[in-house]
């Protein structure tokens, strides 16, 4: 999504002010490494709609995303989740419901992942709480990854 798509985007929830407030609330993703709230926000939107995009694509197509890139989208939104505690109430709002917009869409075209398998993937310690860890897509080819990576783990 380029600036102009995002801007448009984010002004669906959000006013100027509060985009620009946004602006200067970055999250620590690891030792000595910040990114901004807004760019993790339109970081997940973007790993969303291409995982979503992807749904109807063949295995054989290679350049299609696979389980490690629903990874990096999940770690994604744990890093938007660690934002969120930090935003002050006069920007939470219209945060808020950008996020849910995301959201929504991903619980759209995924279920739950019973089985474990993108958590035991990720290895992280992830909290209970952080429920897109607990999804997976119903169709496409990550979802068949997935598939095959339960087969192999389930194998003697």
């Amino acid at each position: 999504m380029n600036r102009v798509e995002r801007d448009e985007w984010l002004g669906c929830f959000l006013t100027e002010m509060e985009v620009s407030q946004l602006e200067g609330v970055f999250v620590s993703v690891a030792p000595d490494r910040t990114f901004r709230l807004l760019a993790l926000l339109t970081g997940w939107r973007n790993h969303v709609a291409r995982i979503e995009s992807e749904l109807d694509h063949l295995d054989s197509d290679t350049t299609v995303w696979g389980v490690y890139d629903l990874i990096a989208a999940l770690a994604l939104r744990s890093f938007i989740a660690r934002g969120v505690g930090i935003l002050d109430s006069s920007s939470f709002e219209g945060f808020k419901r950008a996020l849910d917009d995301v959201d929504s869409r991903f619980r759209g075209f995924t279920e739950g992942d019973d089985a474990g398998v993108v958590r035991r993937l990720d290895g992280g310690d992830r909290p209970s709480g952080e429920w897109w860890w607990d999804r997976l897509p119903r169709t496409g080819p990550i979802r068949r990854e997935i598939e095959r990576i339960k087969l192999q783990s389930s194998e003697p």
